[in-house]
């Protein structure tokens, strides 16, 4: 036990130093173009993505910087206008209610993190949230078409267990949701980071995922999933007959296949630091890792203007056997850090939780055939 602390100690040291004295990195302040990247500014830390449905309008969170306790807000966004249209709060509850009746709207101090939508009925979509602004929370919000145009109302939010902070969600059965808590909000301070935060980039076990069920039903309100302990877990996506969770162990780096109901890991591969995952609309994943230098990590840990200019890759991913495929390797301009990647059309659109833009590739897949 001793030397186990001793090689902790150490590891915290090294690394605190090697922070301290790296070489400074500098932020991509142009928005140009390189080759087939367009790099698409005017975002605020444009973190997650998801497609409405017509062919044309992502939905966008924008995120508040990490641990700055900044506001963010959602946002539509218009590919072919190249239009974004921002939601900054929400002070008012929409008319069909959801999850905890104590609940209020998040209001200015609203963060958005990572989002998941799901339809309801032919008009109606869901909206879940993770929000960071003012509470630790799972907000839901109701998209409805009206003759060509978006509605979007508060309904309701979910406050999740003490000390969580959680960082994707997807809809379960039931009205329920899943939710991946990265690691206790609140610990010892070291410099930037915390000692949870510590553990988790030594690749120690800091989270797992919650389960929510309503609350009016039988065996409501939280669970946290047996066998679902990982290092920094980050996105979460789950599969059409909602039997299999992929959720994405940042600080083990590795995509795990989760049994949800069982309990068990029933498929795992490596993948450098996955972050978000994202059906390509063929029956594969997508998914976005990252390989920071430790000076591109401070950057995009602190204010700045521009991009991050941190190392990524997106990869392919089949479902069943989890053999993957890079499909962009890219570092510097003109985005770095990426963190989702979502087809919408002949494009394909990726997102960063540090900089002031989305990048746009083409690429097409199939149409599913289911």
């Amino acid at each position: 036990m001793q030397a186990r602390r001793y090689g902790y100690c150490f590891i915290l040291c090294s690394f605190l130093f090697s922070l301290s004295a790296c070489e400074t990195s500098q932020p991509i302040l142009s928005c140009d173009a390189k080759g087939e990247l367009k790099p698409l500014c005017g975002f605020q830390n444009p973190e997650d993505l998801e497609p409405l449905g017509d062919g044309r309008t992502l939905v966008v969170s924008q995120m508040g910087l990490i641990g700055q306790h900044e506001p963010g807000s959602l946002g539509f966004y218009d590919t072919e206008l190249k239009h974004l249209k921002v939601f900054p709060d929400f002070n008012e509850a929409g008319k069909q209610r959801w999850g905890q009746s104590s609940c209020s709207p998040p209001g200015p101090a609203f963060s958005p993190h990572g989002i998941h939508l799901s339809r309801v009925n032919a008009n109606e979509q869901r909206l879940l949230v993770v929000n960071h602004g003012g509470r630790e929370s799972v907000e839901s919000f109701l998209i409805t078409q009206n003759n060509g145009s978006y509605d979007i109302a508060w309904q309701g939010c979910v406050i999740v267990p003490e000390n969580s902070y959680i960082n994707d969600v997807v809809a379960a059965p039931n009205d329920g949701f899943f939710t991946t808590h990265m690691f206790a909000k609140e610990g010892f301070p070291l410099g930037p980071i915390n000692w949870p935060q510590l553990q988790g980039l030594m690749g120690m076990k800091t989270g797992w995922v919650w389960h929510w069920q309503s609350e009016t039903g039988e065996g409501g309100g939280f669970s946290k999933l047996k066998g679902s302990e990982i290092a920094f877990p980050n996105g979460i996506q789950i599969d059409r007959e909602a039997k299999y969770l992929f959720i994405n162990a940042w600080g083990n780096n590795e995509l795990l296949k989760f049994d949800w109901q069982a309990g068990e890991v029933v498929g795992r591969t490596e993948l450098m630091h996955p972050d978000n995952i994202q059906w390509d609309g063929a029956g594969r994943l997508l998914l976005a890792s990252q390989d920071f230098s430790l000076a591109d990590m401070a950057l995009c840990m602190e204010p700045h203007k521009g991009a991050c200019p941190g190392a990524f890759k997106i990869y392919s991913v089949d479902p069943e056997s989890l053999q993957s495929q890079v499909i962009l390797d890219q570092q510097g301009a003109p985005m770095g850090a990426a963190t989702v990647a979502q087809p919408l059309g002949e494009f394909l659109y990726m997102g960063t939780f540090s900089g002031d833009r989305l990048l746009r590739m083409p690429w097409k897949v199939a149409p599913s055939s289911e």
